[in-house]
């Protein structure tokens, strides 16, 4: 698979303003990334067909073989002279047989037709199966690919309960119909099409009655189609919906123990289980009605064919015959034994492959709901572009060459309204190497100004600047390479204390990684675990305490000695004294990094070279601890009542 072309293809994919409207994808869009992934299956695919079609043909050579079989030995061995004796049958001219011997032959031939279908059956079977199989995991990295190229606004769009679905039972409901289709739809169609082609060739009145009756069902079975894909989003939706409920009820199941929430909790769920429920009902209630429809046509054909033949026989061989039943053949019956019997199969074959195309269009339904959900990932459009400007002698976009950051007017705003920014505009230069502690209120705009260095959002108006350059001219891959960030939520994930450390530094030596716990104040606990460094950590971190967390997280980020190191609250599960021991660490440790700790804590901050004030999104101050409680208002209260003990 090209990976690189599925990536290119995904991410140049974006919704149109009427897109966005209808909250829909235009297909035509999203078309060349399906065919990416079928691709590389194109021979077996060649392979599969041409199995599937002999399938297909020696299937119906067996009901022909019959009716020849019914007709040269059943009625040859049946038919008298006027003496009595039995009617020799001549072949091909005048090789004269008794009639068992066409019993014999013919039934040996449909056995081998039958063996041979069977061996085109596996192996078209296996092959349908190594393709849907393929094509789906394509289909997942592919979606897996474009969701890790989004950004922190483009997640918002996304709950994890929806991509999880997505890359689950949507994608399952895809696989599953390409499987069938390929296993099932190739060979299906082409035996409907050929019973049709055959029945039209022995009998045009009876092909004149099963076309019209065919294509009345084919269009109210398109017509439930139109109607239950809506409702099969919605199906998706609200499995979303049940997903969502489990994963609140599991990520914060010590809250609802701890406020005896569990029958809320539980009603919520037994409401979205019940929705998906109803709605799961109404759409497959639907859907069904398309198979009594198609039996219905198809007993109606065969039902023709048994009653316009038995009657054709029955009168054709009366004394005069009755021309009601002869008009229609040049004066002779409408078919004989075999040709009924014939009829009847090549009848029976067509009841069954429109059974089966039924089914195939119940789950072209569900699949083409699925489909739009992925389409929807597939075209969102990444608010973050990664191009960065070329090399040139000044300027080197694949490296920062120092820590030094400056904010120019930066503004940011979640509605991407200048008129209601989240913080800013605001005017600041950072030198390199210099501490920075950030205070402020809940809602202040701490995390969002330090998010927008390492392009975690980008800015609505102005820019920032790292080493006089804007950082949307630096490649993403250098830019937070070169930038540690420990997050407000801590994330640790499953591994080893070890494989997590090393998310800073792939290569990273067991020397390395013991120096960046100790800086960390994280090394006496690691190793005091049996298995030290190996130790397993389950998703989520939930295997070690919230200030292990926060100091394994710690030393991930500095491992990689980063020009610019970026601490959002991640001591706040840290007791004071661990807290300014990891402050002393990095400034011993790290002192050529610029550092920007966020903290709610004056305590956490005061030792830093310049502490910065944030108030509504803008700066109520920035200096020293002594400066600004001379010249802040809002930090020197912020002091008092810290000192006091008061949250």
């Amino acid at each position: 698979m090209n990976k690189k072309k599925l990536m290119a293809l995904a991410a140049g994919l974006h919704y149109s303003t009427s897109d966005a409207a209808t909250d829909k994808a235009d297909s035509k869009k999203t078309f060349p990334i399906y065919l990416e992934c079928l691709k590389p299956s194109w021979r077996l695919i060649i392979i599969d067909f041409i199995a599937i079609l002999f399938d297909a043909l020696f299937e119906l050579l067996i009901p022909f073989l019959s009716g020849l079989l019914i007709k040269n030995g059943i009625e040859g061995y049946g038919a008298l002279t006027p003496q009595g004796a039995p009617q020799p049958i001549i072949i091909g001219g005048g090789f004269d047989q008794p009639a068992m011997y066409f019993v014999w032959l013919y039934g040996g031939l449909m056995i081998g037709c039958a063996l041979l279908a069977i061996a085109c059956q596996i192996i078209g079977m296996k092959l349908s199966a190594v393709i849907s199989s393929d094509y789906i995991e394509r289909l997942r990295n592919t979606i897996f690919y474009k969701a890790e190229q989004f950004s922190f606004s483009n997640i918002g769009d996304f709950p994890v309960s929806k991509l999880t679905t997505m890359l689950s039972n949507d994608c399952n409901n895809i696989r599953f119909f390409v499987l069938m289709f390929v296993r099932m739809g190739f060979k299906q169609s082409m035996m409907a099409t050929l019973c049709f082609v055959f029945i039209f060739t022995q009998n045009w009145l009876i092909g004149a009655i099963a076309l019209p009756l065919v294509a009345i069902a084919f269009a109210i079975i398109v017509a439930i189609i139109r109607k239950t894909r809506p409702q099969f989003i919605m199906t998706q939706s609200a499995i979303d919906n049940v997903n969502r409920n489990v994963e609140e009820d599991t990520e914060g199941i010590r809250e609802v123990k701890a406020f005896c929430r569990e029958g809320h909790m539980q009603e919520k769920f037994e409401k979205a289980n019940g929705d998906l429920t109803d709605i799961t009902f109404s759409s497959v209630s639907s859907l069904n009605m398309s198979g009594p429809i198609t039996t219905f046509t198809i007993n109606v054909i065969i039902t023709a064919i048994q009653l316009l033949g038995g009657f054709s026989m029955l009168y054709s061989a009366q004394e005069g015959g009755n021309e009601l039943w002869t008009m229609f053949n040049n004066g002779n019956p409408l078919f004989d034994a075999g040709e009924l019997s014939m009829l009847t199969s090549y009848a029976a074959v067509l009841t069954m492959s429109f059974s089966f195309l039924s089914m195939l269009v119940q789950l072209y339904s569900r699949a083409q709901a699925s489909k739009e959900r992925i389409d929807r990932v597939l075209c969102e459009k990444i608010d973050i572009s990664y191009d960065p400007k070329p090399k040139t002698a000044d300027f080197d976009p694949d490296s920062l060459s120092s820590g030094e950051v400056e904010f120019k007017d930066a503004l940011f705003s979640y509605l991407k309204d200048p008129s209601k920014p989240a913080v800013g505009p605001i005017s600041l230069k950072i030198p390199e190497g210099q501490k920075i502690g950030i205070i402020g209120g809940t809602g202040s705009g701490k995390s969002s100004l330090v998010n927008l260095i390492p392009r975690l959002y980008d800015v609505t108006q102005g820019s920032v600047l790292i080493a006089g350059h804007d950082v949307r001219d630096y490649s993403v891959n250098a830019l937070r390479g070169d930038i540690g960030v420990v997050l407000q939520s801590n994330v640790l994930f499953t591994g080893t204390i070890r494989s997590n450390i090393c998310w800073g530094k792939k290569d990273a030596t067991d020397e390395e990684i013991d120096e960046a716990l100790k800086v960390a104040c994280a090394y006496d606990f690691v190793h005091s675990f049996k298995d030290g460094l190996d130790t397993p950590v389950v998703q989520g971190g939930k295997s070690v305490s919230g200030g292990q967390k926060q100091r394994l997280c710690i030393a991930r980020a500095v491992i990689k000695k980063p020009k610019i190191l970026i601490l959002d609250d991640s001591v706040s599960a840290c007791d004071m004294d661990t807290s300014r021991r990891i402050q002393e660490n990095l400034a011993n440790t790290l002192k050529g990094t610029t550092v920007f700790m966020i903290a709610q804590r004056i305590d956490s901050i005061k030792r830093c070279d310049k502490i910065l004030v944030l108030d509504n999104g803008h700066v109520a101050g920035y200096g020293t601890h002594e400066e600004l409680l001379k010249n802040c208002r809002l930090y020197a209260e912020i002091d008092e009542i810290q000192a006091k003990g008061v949250e």
